[in-house]
Order: C-alpha cells, then structure tokens, then sequence
C-alpha cells in the first residue's frame, strides 16, 4: 500500500494542521509505512538508518541542533538527508524552517510542511492517518450492521434476503454500516468493516429500489465504520445446519480471523430474532459463557456420576 504526500495536505478527518512551505514537485513523492522518523542521527551523519517513503520529522531538538551548525557543516547535513528517497519533511511546534533546509528541498523535490501542534501530538496524528490510509484493504459483496454493539457480518449468496435482514434489524432499533459493498481495513491489529463514500447510508431492497437510511430513521440507524466481530452466513438448500454450537467456526479477511455461524433461510423464519440472538450470545461467550459447551460438560459430569442424563441424583 503507499499514497501520495499530496494527501497529508488534502486531511480533513484526522486534522494534522499542515502547511506547505516548501518542495510542492514533491507532493509526489509516496507514502509506504506508518511510521515516521525523527531526523536527529540522519543530520549528524548516520544515514543508514534512514527508512525510504517515510515522514520525517524535525522538531525543536532537530531545529536547534541545525542551529548549532556552521553554514557550510549545516548546508551538507541537509543536502545529504533531502537526497535519500524519503518522502517528506514536517517541522512541528510551530518552527521556523532553517532557509537552507528550504532551498535544499526545492532542489530536491522534497515537501517541506509545516505545523504547529507539538512533536508528539504531530506524531500520533500522522501516524493514525498512515494507520487509516496504509492498512490493507478489500471489498466484499456483504451486509454489515451494529446489532447491540457486535459488528455484524452478514453474507451469502446474491439474493437471500441480507438486505431484508438487516432492513429488519434496522427497524428493530440497530444500526446499518455498509450494504451490498463492505470495505474491510485492518488497524490496530483489529478488522474494520465500512462502506464506500459514493454509497454510504444507502440500501438497496428489493420491490422497493434504493432507500436512504438515514433520511428515513435518522441519525441513531447509520454509522461509518464498526469492528468486524462476527460473520452470519445465510444459506439455503440441503447444507446441514449447525445442531448444538459446539464446533466454533471462523472466516478468514486480510489476515484476521472472525467467528462465523450459518443460518439457513426458510420462509417463516425471523432471520433479524435469530441475528439478534446470535450477537448476543457472542457477547456472552466474549465474557466466558458458553452454554452449548457448559451443558455438554454437566452431560458428562452425571454421566460419570452413573445417574442416567436428565434424572436428579439423589433424594428430593
């Protein structure tokens, strides 16, 4: 994955208050890693350590000891820095850039930016940009909706009523996510489900076309984004259902593995109760509940006791 440094320019969401001063050819340079670079060692010499594509930060330590330095000793320590194939320059608190940190950067097509917040904010501001804009990505045909706050998942095959479930579950108070189309990002090692701008907060049911949630429900029906937390997988035909719970099943998406259950569809069936049901029993086994596994254990435990199964053991 890598951007352009134009788009640190072109933030909105994560407010990193940057100011181009410098460098505009280099708006084109690429963005690969999350993570930034304080320049320090890099201007006393020590280039090797020096990552490619990546932002690197001059702050109030890198300013001062720029300061320290002869014209001709700070001209060099520029110069050889700006060469490497980095990808730009911010100085934060607010500095004021060294004039020969300027030139060298025209020279060299590098970005100069500019902002006030202070060094460790700056950086944990860019560094969940990066995060956001640097995370792998994919796209599935799928639902996915907030249903009491588990990030539910669902899927199948084109025409099997997701919409109409989530449609339902919206209706019953939760919250719709993405329809039809799911992005999913990681960040933070946690799996993100979200919608495409052009389509956010649209629905399509079928008799009816496509809907606009929140103009019709209000704000509390949408929201953008939701950790993934559990996959539905609905399906119909003679597959053999899950009888007991007792064999967790999972779904695999960049990497991270979710937990899954299979509901068939069949008419009559309130698919958005069952739905219901299932995140809540997800919550349950979250918290170390697992009723199919403590049944089977109290099973075994007054087989062992030599009672047969379903009769009390001892004296009423």
């Amino acid at each position: 994955m890598q951007i352009l440094v134009a788009a640190l320019r072109e933030d909105r969401e994560f407010d990193l208050r940057l100011t181009l001063v410098a460098g505009e050819q280099g708006l084109h340079r690429t963005l690969e890693s999350p993570q930034i670079q304080k320049s320090g060692l890099a201007l006393a010499g020590f280039l090797d350590a020096v990552q490619p594509h990546r932002i690197e930060v001059f702050g109030e330590t890198e300013i001062r000891y720029l300061a320290t330095l002869g014209d001709e000793q700070r001209s060099a320590a520029l110069a050889a820095l700006l060469r490497l194939p980095i990808g730009c320059v911010v100085v934060t608190d607010d500095e004021e850039p060294p004039p020969t940190l300027l030139t060298h950067a025209e020279a060299a097509a590098v970005a100069v930016f500019r902002t006030p917040w202070p060094t460790g904010r700056f950086i944990t501001l860019v560094q969940d940009f990066l995060d956001e804009n640097l995370s792998p990505e994919t796209t599935i045909h799928a639902v996915m909706v907030d249903v009491f706050g588990v990030g539910v998942l669902l899927t199948g095959t084109s025409g099997i009523g997701k919409s109409e479930c989530a449609l339902d579950l919206i209706l019953r108070g939760h919250r719709l996510v993405a329809d039809d189309v799911v992005r999913l990002r990681t960040r933070h090692r946690r799996l993100f489900g979200l919608g495409s701008p052009l389509t956010r907060n649209h629905m399509e049911v079928r008799g009816l076309g496509i809907i606009n949630v929140l103009d019709l429900f209000g704000a509390a029906s949408v929201r953008e984004r939701k950790v993934v937390e559990l996959v539905v997988e609905l399906f119909e035909g003679a597959a053999e259902a899950d009888r007991t719970g007792l064999d967790d099943l999972y779904e695999e998406y960049l990497d991270m593995r979710v937990a899954k259950i299979r509901l068939p569809v069949r008419p009559g069936r309130n698919l958005a109760a069952i739905v219901e049901v299932a995140a809540r029993n997800h919550l349950l086994r979250q918290q170390g509940h697992h009723a199919a596994r403590e049944l089977q254990d109290r099973l075994e435990r007054q087989l062992a006791s030599g009672a047969p199964p379903g009769l009390p053991r001892g004296p009423r």
